[in-house]
């Protein structure tokens, strides 16, 4: 009796929000759209933990997922579920539900959930990929807030600079005619190039609409790749970071996958999916060709081009003690740690060179503008 009052509680809470099905599909709005639609990660990871908390309060694996449907605010993510909910209904596992939707949920989710479901599981393995994603997420944030911060300031000088361009330059360089003062070199480029802009902003515009399109199709090709895996290495401290980054998210993926009981060729198998750098699927090539040869991990991560000597050193400490997912949970923790240092460390650096190059720019500008004006005040004076 116990067991079913904590189910009906739980059901219960969160069951009105199911009023908002009808409502969200009567008015069209830019959420609707698949660009603006993304389902991002702290869903994901709020829909495996309400999951996992309702199977281990026994809630069967249908009426959890109808109830996840109805109070899912996004209509991507509210689709996707509805459409586990079909599968499952219709007799298809979970786990093969989860994998005819890789543009939701990726092949880590599929493969552990299935292990957990063969394995009776499933909540905790459910649990556990929650907290994998949250430990991602959160590495991935880092990232890009440290990234963040120079392109924000180098859009500001940008805009500053345009501004100067094209609406004090212009007023100096009219004051300047209507003196007839004479112009210095440096004020003449300035003019001209306030000139030009102003002529052909329209043009500008596209080109730049142009290039940023450009590089977004460049980020998600091969040729970024193989542009990163060449040169992105080469460089002391960006090489570090990348490294870093690398050796946290395979160490954490495969911790994962392993304490949730996949087998380890398996695991590797999935880990190598994440990533893109093909240089870290062929070390991962390598690992599986080793372990299917009997050896162990930490033998041909010894002789590694890419992951640090530490790592291995660690990986067979944990394999010696049986405790191979815990000691690479350790690792990706670590590495996590030092990615955050490096990135405060660049951030720092970063933050007084951008700000002297924008003061730089806008001196400059404004220097040139007022050199003319000294030889006014002279003819001035002079007169």
């Amino acid at each position: 009796m116990q067991e079913n009052s904590n189910i009906e509680l739980l059901v219960t809470a969160v069951k009105p929000r199911t009023g908002n099905k009808i409502s969200a599909t009567k008015t069209f709005s830019l959420r609707d759209l698949k660009l603006f639609n993304r389902v991002t990660a702290q869903e994901k990871v709020a829909f495996l933990s309400e999951l996992s908390m309702m199977l281990k309060a026994r809630v069967p694996i249908v009426k959890a997922l109808d109830v996840l449907a109805g109070q899912a605010r996004n209509s991507r993510l509210k689709t996707a579920i509805g459409q586990l909910l079909s599968d499952v209904r219709k007799g298809i596992s979970f786990s093969a539900a989860l994998a005819r939707q890789p543009d939701i949920f990726d092949s880590i989710v599929a493969v552990t959930a299935e292990v957990g479901q063969e394995t009776g599981r499933l909540p905790e393995v459910l649990s556990s990929l929650a907290e994998h994603e949250e430990k991602v997420n959160a590495l991935r944030k880092k990232v890009t807030q440290a990234l963040a911060y120079p392109v924000l300031v180098l859009i500001v000088a940008a805009v500053v600079v345009l501004f100067l361009l094209l609406y004090i330059v212009p007023n100096f360089a009219h004051m300047f005619r209507v003196s007839n003062v004479p112009i210095p070199k440096a004020t003449q480029i300035v003019i001209g190039a306030s000139n030009f802009i102003s002529a052909y902003w329209v043009y500008l515009f596209f080109i730049l609409l142009l290039i940023a399109l450009l590089s977004k199709w460049l980020m998600g090709s091969e040729l970024k790749n193989a542009v990163t895996e060449r040169y992105g290495l080469q460089f002391p401290w960006i090489g570090g970071i990348m490294i870093r980054n690398y050796t946290a998210r395979f160490c954490r993926t495969l911790g994962t996958l392993l304490q949730s009981q996949v087998p380890l060729v398996d695991a590797l198998g999935v880990t190598r999916k994440v990533f893109a750098n093909r240089r870290v699927r062929g070390e991962i090539d390598r690992l599986i060709k080793h372990v299917k040869q009997g050896r162990t991990v930490a033998e041909p991560l010894s002789s590694s081009e890419f992951f640090p000597p530490a790592v291995a050193q660690m990986i067979a400490v944990g394999e010696e003690t049986s405790e191979l997912e815990t000691m690479l949970l350790r690792v990706a923790a670590y590495y996590e740690s030092e990615l955050e240092r490096l990135m405060e460390t660049l951030t720092t650096i970063i933050e007084p060179v951008l700000i002297v190059f924008l003061g730089a720019i806008v001196g400059t500008i404004l220097i040139t503008m007022y050199l003319p004006m000294f030889d006014m005040a002279s003819t001035i004076g002079g007169g």
